[in-house]
């Protein structure tokens, strides 16, 4: 079984003179095994607001999510 791990990431995107900051989740696998990240699974551009993304990410950890429901549970999140 994959271990896997929850983390924020960071992104800016650029459209013309406008840029902003977004939030994604990344998945990483057996870091704690191996002491390296591989990135098993993503999601880009979820919410400018990083706070409630850690709340998110915090319980996909905490439950020890699948990677197979990550796009179902950022979805959930979404349209709340």
């Amino acid at each position: 079984m994959i271990n896997v791990s929850y983390a924020i990431i960071e992104e800016k995107y650029t459209l013309g003179n406008e840029s902003r900051i977004s939030y994604g989740i990344a998945a990483y696998s057996n870091v704690k095994e191996s002491g390296t990240a591989t990135v098993v699974a993503s999601v880009h551009d979820v919410t400018s607001n990083k706070e409630e993304l850690m709340k998110l990410v915090d319980s996909f950890n905490r439950l020890k999510l699948s990677t197979l429901h990550l796009s179902d549970a950022v979805e959930d999140f979404i349209s709340e």
